[in-house]
């Protein structure tokens, strides 16, 4: 029996749903809102009418296309109250975009009646469609290649839009350009120019970034040519709303790397089994013996340092501020080197030029990869104030250097810091306990010292290269 489907929420999500379903033989038969400013009224060839309607259809299943989990969750309690016999079952989102899809004749036209050159040896497809910008994800995926490449992988490529990029020579003829509009996501469009590019690269591997429409399109492939394609998924980053996402998305991938053990126990929580997972550690410059100086001079500031973007959303550059102001207020002499850049650095400057703190802090701006090393061994101690990361790069980077790691509770970090003997963890948000740490330096400098070479120690053997590009040619060629 066709599948009949009500979206309850009528904005941005659904109009998007709308397009998708439109182009496949889904049938959406109701759109309902809990605003009855809205009843009525015309949203995309539909009426929007009242929640009340849900009694009338006891066969359809229901899409919440709310992007917040409280308002979903209410709206939840609300149709269990109200309507608790109206919907067979509820789809999520992302599920109803890949059911779409699989149910779209002119997608499934195209990936059955192309004409595949399978005569070719396989090719690795390494997704970075989001643009060869600058972050930690893109960083890895043009270092991996780059190397992946000069061991001798002729056949290794990078997917990335049409973007205008300076990337090393070594990645001439190895990039794939998309021709895709990332303000129109999962639309038709996308997806066809998607699975075009990736269908005249069979038979091959596709190596994804996240849960986004290169992963979608290499499933509707690997449906009809489960033997010419495989889907592999290394997960970056630790995030609520990122394992939504991967929760969505289980039936697109067949094995999974994550940059943390933590993630590992994530996916196996969401129900992926052990065989496909592996652990991945991304290799970074260190030194083998460690050759630094601290600042042991109690005269002298202590150099703290932190790496990243600056901005509040995961970083949480405001509460850096407010650690740099205690710092401040409780006399500790420190200079915070910070090393990036963001959309909050603006926001940062005019705070500490209205607190008068813009001689505790000097920015170094948007550094070069080679040029961490340099960076972190001037550092006494780094700090790390964010939400959540999936393995933090720079931190690693700073224990390689010998700076003293302090801290949040993000994952990985347990898996290199020691509480007490090589820096500390603190509580997410807790820049206070940060501050507590610090002052302890400030008062015992010859800790840096100790705790600084053990730090390089823990993550010296994750460091090198030849091990990562070891791990990558089984990954591949398995």
């Amino acid at each position: 029996m066709e599948e009949k489907y009500i979206l309850y929420g009528a904005g941005h999500y659904c109009k998007k749903l709308c397009e998708i379903i439109k182009v496949s033989k889904l049938k959406i038969i109701a759109i309902v809102d809990s605003d009855q400013n809205k009843w009525g009224m015309n949203f995309e060839g539909y009426i929007i009418e009242s929640p009340s309607i849900l009694q009338n259809y006891s066969e359809s299943v229901i899409c919440i296309t709310v992007k917040d989990d409280n308002v979903i969750n209410e709206i939840r309690k609300y149709i269990k109250k109200n309507y608790p016999k109206c919907v067979k079952n509820e789809i999520s989102y992302y599920k109803l975009i890949i059911e779409a899809y699989k149910n779209n004749e002119t997608i499934l036209q195209l990936i059955s009646s192309f004409e595949i050159d399978i005569e070719h040896s396989k090719k690795f497809l390494f997704d970075c469609s989001a643009g060869l910008v600058f972050g930690g994800v893109e960083n890895w995926t043009i270092d991996i290649c780059k190397k992946l490449i000069q061991n001798g992988l002729k056949k290794v490529y990078i997917l990335s839009d049409m973007g205008n990029y300076i990337v090393p020579s070594e990645l001439d003829n190895h990039i794939f350009y998309l021709n895709i509009k990332h303000d129109n996501s999962f639309s038709e469009c996308n997806i066809i120019n998607i699975l075009k590019e990736i269908l005249s690269n069979l038979p091959c591997k596709i190596i994804t970034r996240s849960t986004n429409e290169v992963m979608l399109a290499a499933y509707l492939i690997k449906r009809y040519y489960p033997d010419l394609i495989e889907v592999v998924s290394p997960i970056h980053n630790s995030y609520e709303e990122m394992y939504k996402m991967y929760e969505e998305f289980l039936c697109c991938s067949d094995i999974y790397i994550g940059v943390s053990q933590d993630i590992i126990e994530r996916m196996i929580k969401l129900g992926v089994t052990s065989e496909k997972l592996y652990l991945m550690h991304i290799p970074f410059d260190c030194k083998k013996t460690l050759s630094r100086s601290y600042s042991l001079n109690i005269h002298e500031p202590l150099k703290i340092g932190y790496a990243g973007r600056m901005e509040v959303e995961q970083k949480r550059m405001d509460l850096l501020l407010k650690l740099i102001k205690y710092l401040s207020d409780r006399n500790i002499n420190f200079i915070f080197n910070l090393a990036g850049n963001g959309t909050y650095l603006t926001e940062m400057k005019v705070y500490l030029q209205n607190n008068n703190l813009e001689n505790y802090v000097q920015f170094f701006g948007q550094l070069e990869r080679s040029q961490m090393l340099d960076f972190w061994k001037q550092q006494d101690i780094c700090v790390n104030i964010a939400d959540y990361e999936g393995r933090s790069i720079s931190i690693t980077e700073a224990m390689g250097s010998g700076a003293v790691p302090i801290v949040t509770a993000t994952s990985g970090v347990k898996e290199d810091i020691r509480q007490g003997k090589n820096g500390y963890i603190v509580p997410i948000g807790s820049y206070c306990d940060i501050a507590k740490h610090i002052e302890y330096f400030f008062l015992n400098r010859e800790m840096l010292c100790t705790m600084g070479r053990l730090a390089h120690d823990a993550v010296l053997p994750k460091s090198y290269m030849k091990k990562h590009i070891d791990f990558w040619k089984e990954i591949l060629f398995a």
